[in-house]
């Protein structure tokens, strides 16, 4: 009876641990992309993990970054991100991903941009945040201090999803500053961990790498 309660015991103490382990650090990004692009990355990565283990994505968030408060924020979750602001490299391995408009994505790397939805009647509800990342192909991408106007940065991750709609991540409110995964109600897979800005601050930022609007 001892030893069924130690097993027991035992086995609940591992459940936690199983259920939880979607993200492991990565070391730093080693892909094909420009001086720039590495140096503007975090020498440490996340590979993000689904539910049934397979690997889903490897993402490097961008370091020193800078921050400036907009005059309108229009009820953005990350006000002191500028639109077109460099937030880091995405990878998606064999089979590629989808972005939250559901669109293919294929395997590659991505540098990841942040844009606030233009706040017109074309993007009224199609998102629950008016935060969003927009994917542009590594290539195309090499210097993270240049500023995209919207038509050009809408253009270049258009070609990210190979159609005439920008590949588009969806960004939530952070709930802390450790590296975490979590799976929303609606099986969206959330990547939760920080960027560092040019004063070694850590900012909080939450970001569906899994999971699509409800079309």
């Amino acid at each position: 009876m001892k030893r069924a309660c130690i097993f027991l015991l035992h086995a609940l103490l591992l459940v936690p641990l199983a259920v939880g382990q979607k993200i492991e650090k990565v070391p730093a990004f080693a892909g094909e992309a420009s001086d720039k692009v590495k140096a503007a990355l975090d020498s440490t990565g996340y590979r993000v993990f689904l539910p049934n283990s397979l690997q889903a994505c490897d993402v490097w968030l961008a370091k020193d970054v800078p921050l400036s408060k907009r005059a309108e924020t229009k009820g953005a979750i990350y006000p002191d991100f500028v639109d077109s602001q460099f937030l880091g490299v995405i990878t998606f391995p064999k089979g590629g991903g989808r972005d939250f408009r559901g669109q293919t994505v294929r395997i590659g790397s991505y540098t990841m941009r942040y844009q606030l939805l233009p706040g017109d009647g074309n993007h009224l509800g199609v998102a629950p945040n008016p935060d969003m990342v927009l994917l542009v192909p590594i290539a195309e991408d090499p210097d993270p201090k240049v500023d995209f106007d919207f038509g050009k940065l809408v253009e270049l991750s258009s070609a990210a999803a190979h159609s005439s709609h920008p590949a588009v991540l969806e960004m939530m409110p952070p709930e802390g500053s450790e590296p975490s995964a979590s799976q929303t109600d609606d099986g969206w897979i959330v990547l939760q961990a920080s960027i560092v800005d040019k004063d070694g601050k850590k900012v909080p930022v939450a970001l569906v790498v899994k999971g699509s609007a409800a079309q």
